[in-house]
């Protein structure tokens, strides 16, 4: 990806140079490109939420438990209402 910004970058000068563009134009075509310095900024988001729950972690995952237990029986009928439904639509052929 990086090589791709500089031969972007290289063909925008040389067409400055050639006088096919100009250069606000250039300029305009590079504000056009990734920034190579968004994806870092993401990254390091990412890093620091995940060492904030770092702490919290066990709490997280004991919650997440529990919910999954808690929504489980629901899935079970939800499963068996979607099966029945679909046995009825394609006529008992299942």
């Amino acid at each position: 990806m990086r090589s791709d910004l500089n031969t972007d970058r290289r063909t925008i000068l040389s067409l400055i140079a050639l006088g096919r563009i100009t250069p606000r134009e250039a300029e305009r075509l590079l504000a056009l490109g990734p920034d190579p310095d968004e994806g870092l900024v993401k990254l390091s988001i990412v890093l620091a939420v995940a060492l904030l729950a770092l702490p919290q972690l066990h709490q997280i995952v004991t919650g997440l438990v529990h919910a999954v237990e808690w929504l489980r029986p629901g899935w079970n009928a939800g499963a068996h209402h979607a099966l029945a439904l679909t046995t009825r639509w394609l006529g008992g052929n299942l």
